[in-house]
């Protein structure tokens, strides 16, 4: 795998962890008022939705191949949205107000 790719990659597992993190959001907002078993039944087909649009993501960009720098990466794309979502919608109402 050349450098290309694997940068790539790396954008696009960034930028997967972001696009997983709002939907994850998106999928706790609809799922506040159903009950236990239907939570679990469509949070289970969530997850295995998610998992296979990224599989199927690396495997269009190289292949398939998968490093655990991957993963990492769109770990730190997950976890950096979800610290930054709070400021971010806060500084948008305050840009709207004006």
């Amino acid at each position: 795998m050349n450098s290309f790719i694997q940068i790539l990659s790396f954008m696009v597992s960034f930028l997967y962890g972001i696009f997983f993190y709002l939907l994850s959001r998106f999928n706790k907002y609809i799922l506040e008022n159903k009950r236990n078993l239907i939570k679990f039944f469509i949070t289970l087909v969530f997850i295995i939705d998610i998992v296979i649009f990224y599989i199927y993501i690396m495997y269009k960009i190289n292949n398939g191949y998968f490093h655990i720098y991957f993963i990492t990466v769109l770990i730190i794309g997950y976890f950096l949205s979800s610290h930054f979502y709070d400021k971010l919608k806060k500084a948008i109402k305050i840009h709207l107000k004006k």
